[in-house]
């Protein structure tokens, strides 16, 4: 009796659990890395990273968990946030981070931000949202939520995306997106109301024969305006602690051979009493029939007038 009851019990939870919106997907990479600066010892290194989504739905009501792992060893919690509706007002609320997509995604560092708040709805045909940009200090306590205001509206025109934003008491920014005669154009300004500190971007894009072709731009008042770290379109970004200056320019072309994508870039980042510093990039990614996806990149990159770095990449990869 005691065992049918365990058996009973085993299989209430088992259904529970099964009937639970509930799922989780993610991604995990192993990399290889060798990196050539000329005037040291070539380095050779190694990272394995594996990152997990979970997400669980109850309604209009989802909570969201995405947890890395990286060669450390370590676990890491990214991002935590809820998104819900009230009424016709879509909510987001927790720890979490934008994109590089997002309006000056490719200009400012789209770091990750703890007890935010986004709320967005549409009148009259346009998406108009407001929230609080939260503080990159730490997951508990409160957040000022004053001092971290921002505003926007996005709408269509005549097939355009336009946005307009008010980040913060100082600064504004606007974009437009859409195609063009079959160009794919993205054009944004960060307007800052310090002196000297706007930056302009532009990516335009076109399919001719099977090859994607590419121009991309940013340009900056200064030095060390540009944060965004982790681009999705440059090789080789302004941001960090590497290539501070106040423009990137960058061509690019990517197609399909034999069954491999080819990506080129290559581009020059200016600086405003400093040398110009080049750069080219060379990739190839290829599906295997495991299920993964094995990638190999190369990039050459000034890092003064007479001196470069060339670094060697290897990336396993799958997603699940």
């Amino acid at each position: 009796m005691k065992k049918q009851l365990l058996i009973a019990a085993v299989a209430a939870t088992m259904t529970s659990a099964a009937m639970a919106d509930l799922s989780i997907s993610g991604d995990a990479k192993f990399e290889y890395q060798n990196v050539d600066t000329e005037t040291t010892t070539n380095v050779n290194k190694t990272n394995t990273e594996v990152n997990l989504k979970l997400r669980g739905k109850s309604g209009d009501t989802s909570v969201i968990v995405d947890v890395a792992s990286n060669g450390a060893g370590g676990l890491v919690v990214e991002n935590q946030y809820i998104t819900s509706k009230i009424g016709d007002v879509s909510v987001k609320a927790g720890n979490f981070t934008s994109g590089t997509t997002a309006l000056l995604g490719e200009i400012d560092e789209g770091g990750r931000s703890n007890n935010k708040v986004h709320l967005s709805t549409t009148l009259g045909g346009m998406n108009v949202y407001m929230g609080n940009s939260g503080s990159s200090t730490g997951s508990t306590g409160f957040t000022s939520i004053d001092n971290n205001m921002y505003a926007g509206v996005s709408t269509k025109v005549a097939g355009f995306t336009v946005q307009a934003k008010r980040n913060s008491q100082t600064v504004d920014s606007f974009g437009i997106a859409g195609d063009v005669a079959g160009f794919g154009v993205r054009l944004e300004t960060k307007s800052d109301d310090a002196a000297s500190s706007d930056v302009t971007f532009g990516n335009i894009t076109k399919d001719v024969n099977g090859v994607s072709l590419g121009y991309a731009w940013i340009d900056a008042d200064a030095d060390a305006l540009v944060t965004e770290t982790d681009s999705s379109i440059f090789a080789v970004e302004l941001g960090g602690t590497g290539s501070q200056g106040n423009s990137n320019s960058q061509i690019m072309a990517k197609t399909s051979m034999a069954g491999n994508t080819v990506t080129v870039k290559s581009g020059t980042i200016g600086f405003a009493t400093a040398a110009d510093e080049d750069y080219t990039q060379v990739g190839v990614s290829r599906p295997l029939a495991s299920g993964a996806t094995l990638a190999f990149t190369y990039t050459n990159k000034d890092t003064s007038a007479t001196a470069e770095t060339k670094t060697f990449e290897a990336d396993l990869s799958v997603k699940f």
